[in-house]
């Protein structure tokens, strides 16, 4: 009686244990291979455009810092050479004072680019204590090729040590600006309205207004008038 009822209830619960095997088998079925391959195209597609807006909006983000950087490169220069300018000094005689710009040109890959430059004493010095450095600075804009031979850079050259026994034009300290400068053009004229490419005198003459336009390797192009400060 006791083995009976326990086969009995043995198979009831293989039984019932089955059922349920049936029903879990039923119900919680694997992702079939159609639903695999179409669930990564969805994924494909929305990383595609979320790497697109994000290399978009990169590129747009580089663009505007290259063009502020352009920018800023071109205000420093055309304010530094403008004040140089607008306070360019002829009355020193006693310190052989001079002011000459040369037109130059070069050729780069069979095109013709102006390489102006322009040379004066201008009182934009600031003296350093306990020497005989005064107001007047001798300041040169010039190009010059790199040691490579792989373009121009713009330079600049100061000399502050000036006097009657200091020739004009020679020693002092150049550095390099930029190489980001395509073109310098200068354009000079005592009257406003007859221009000169060049401006080179037997003695030290001031020009009323000078014109520079400056042209960046990227192609931007700015240009500005400047006049003496006593000529306003």
């Amino acid at each position: 009686m006791n083995d009976k009822g326990q086969g009995v209830r043995d198979q009831e619960s293989g039984t019932s244990s089955t059922s349920r095997t049936v029903l879990r088998t039923r119900y919680a079925k694997g992702f079939t291979l159609l639903e695999v391959l179409l669930a990564m195209s969805i994924l494909v597609v929305i990383m595609t455009v979320i790497y697109t807006s994000f290399s978009t909006a990169s590129r747009s983000v580089e663009s505007a810092e290259n063009l502020r950087d352009e920018t800023d490169l071109a205000r420093t220069l055309i304010a530094r050479l403008s004040l140089d300018i607008e306070n360019a000094d002829c009355d020193h005689v006693a310190f052989n004072a001079v002011f000459q710009g040369k037109k130059e040109e070069v050729e780069i890959e069979g095109v013709k680019r102006r390489h102006d430059s322009i040379a004066m004493t201008t009182l934009t010095n600031f003296p350093r204590p306990d020497s005989k450095e005064t107001e007047l600075l001798e300041a040169d804009y010039y190009f010059k090729e790199k040691a490579d031979g792989k373009g121009y850079s713009l330079m600049r050259r100061e000399k502050r040590e000036l006097g009657q026994d200091v020739k004009p034009l020679e020693g002092g300290v150049e550095y390099e600006i930029t190489d980001q400068v395509a073109e310098l053009r200068f354009r000079y004229s005592s009257t406003g309205s007859n221009w000169d490419d060049e401006w080179v005198k037997t003695q030290c003459i001031r020009p009323a207004i000078v014109e520079m336009t400056l042209v960046l390797t990227s192609g931007k192009q700015y240009s500005t008038e400047v006049r003496a400060k006593d000529s306003i």
